[in-house]
């Protein structure tokens, strides 16, 4: 064997374990995607500065989302019993002696105990229409920002663990 053909067969050899070397470091290294929403993913990937904002407003919108659905829940109860307040007057009144003071004084209070709960009612509802709106606000902006945006899961990973 003569010295160009060592040569050659260690040159070959070098250059294997480089590629394979290579080949390693990439497979090691190969993003691992994931994607926030359910539509086809586009863009860049999301830095993880990004992918934290991300996060952070899906965390905050489902909060505000659960603290809504709750408010509505108590929305729909008052209007019930609204409304039940109503019905129960109504039946009273049509049964009411008007010609006894002391049950039409009670009548009158009960009337008026109503008014105060549909007034307190109505003085609510402006606060929660503008909570509605800027949860639909905030919605409208993760879905600009972050819905359908690829990520790297080593990066969430990292962000879950306080990194």
């Amino acid at each position: 064997m003569n010295y160009h053909s060592l040569f050659s067969r260690c040159l070959l050899a070098a250059l294997c374990l480089v590629a394979s070397t290579a080949s390693l470091q990439a497979n090691a290294q190969k993003i691992k995607e994931g994607s926030f929403g359910k539509g086809k993913t586009s863009g860049p990937l999301l830095t993880r500065n990004q992918l934290r904002e991300c996060m952070s407003q899906q965390q905050k919108i489902s909060l505000q989302g659960d603290e809504t659905l709750a408010l509505q829940s108590q929305f729909d109860r008052d209007k019930a019993e609204i409304q039940r307040q109503g019905l129960l007057l109504k039946e009273e009144l049509a049964a009411l002696d008007r010609t006894n003071a002391e049950l039409v004084d009670r009548y009158n209070a009960k009337a008026a105990a109503r008014d105060k709960t549909i007034d307190d009612f109505e003085a609510r509802a402006p606060a929660y229409n503008l909570r509605v709106q800027q949860l639909q606000t905030d919605r409208a902006a993760y879905a600009s920002a972050c819905e359908n945006r690829r990520f790297d899961e080593n990066d969430e990973i990292a962000i879950k663990s306080g990194k």
